[in-house]
């Protein structure tokens, strides 16, 4: 079984629709998992459809297996629609690009389908933790920073809307908040996150001092408008060589780059190895002009 993660689409279906049909293709020859590492909504305008996608992919359990995790965005829109709602957290979800996925929503389904949509957020998990482990530490993902206590099944989720349920999809490296200043990381294992855009062709970052690989590629600020950030990595863990696996996927369908990721450093891919991970890319696929 093959596992894959992606980050932060926001919506990007450019990106969101490559990356699927991709896996579809490698699915026709091994099962694999996706892993959606939060932040799969807002600032996009095709953010709603990606989620209404993604919702019944899971539920009515097509194709490829896919457990998608929240990230701040999945717990703004939660805290915006769920029943005892505030004023402010509206407000909030709204300035961080919200506004477009709610729209949207309420052009593509009824009252009572937002609201089984909403639940479906409520019950996304904060983390995952992985059997499989990079450089002897077990895999932990999630949006932004390592719980301090990762349990074997994970309870946490986005309608406990606690401290650490905050802490986990909000931290980032250079936080000054008090509440938030902590290590991104956690001794015990590596960790994968997302949340914060990585200026680099790449499209991640290794942060030693956490122990943790960012795979934020900036694909959300490609779609509102940012044009400089335009690399989203898909990450395969490849236990049997002891590395990640990650390819770079553009706004164009196409890979520009593989690398992998072991001991805290990349290897370039060679051109054939690369070669034979692009010929899984679906050629059919129609690029449309992203809407702001």
């Amino acid at each position: 079984m093959k596992n894959f993660i992606v980050s932060d689409l926001h919506g990007n279906s450019n990106i969101y629709n490559s990356i699927i049909r991709y896996l579809e293709n490698i699915n026709k020859e091994d099962e694999l998992n996706l892993y959606i590492n939060g932040d799969l909504i807002d600032r996009g305008k095709d953010s709603a459809y990606m989620l209404i996608d993604i919702k019944d992919r899971i539920i009515n359990n097509k194709g490829f297996n896919i457990k998608y995790l929240g990230g701040n965005h999945e717990l703004m829109m939660f805290q915006a629609l769920s029943d005892n709602f505030k004023l402010v957290e509206l407000a909030t979800w709204f300035s961080n690009g919200g506004g477009i996925t709610n729209d949207t929503l309420l052009d593509l389904v009824d009252k009572e389908e937002k609201e089984k949509i909403v639940k479906f957020i409520s019950k996304l998990d904060i983390y995952y933790k992985f059997k499989e482990k990079l450089n002897d530490k077990q895999i932990v993902l999630v949006h932004a920073k390592c719980p301090k206590i990762v349990k074997d099944i994970c309870d946490l989720k986005i309608k406990d809307n606690n401290r650490e349920v905050y802490k986990s999809v909000w931290t980032r490296e250079d936080d000054l908040m008090p509440i938030l200043n902590e290590s991104l990381g956690n001794d015990d294992y590596f960790t994968i996150i997302g949340h914060t855009p990585v200026r680099n062709k790449k499209g991640y970052d290794y942060y030693k001092e956490y122990n943790c690989l960012n795979i934020d590629g900036g694909c959300g600020a490609y779609a509102y408008g940012y044009t400089d950030y335009n690399h989203t990595p898909l990450v395969e863990i490849d236990e049997n060589n002891d590395r990640l696996n990650i390819l770079t996927f553009n706004n164009n369908n196409e890979i520009i780059m593989g690398n992998y990721f072991t001991n805290g450093k990349s290897i370039k891919m060679t051109d054939e190895e690369l070669y034979n991970k692009r010929k899984y890319i679906d050629k059919g696929i129609k690029i449309k002009r992203l809407e702001y």
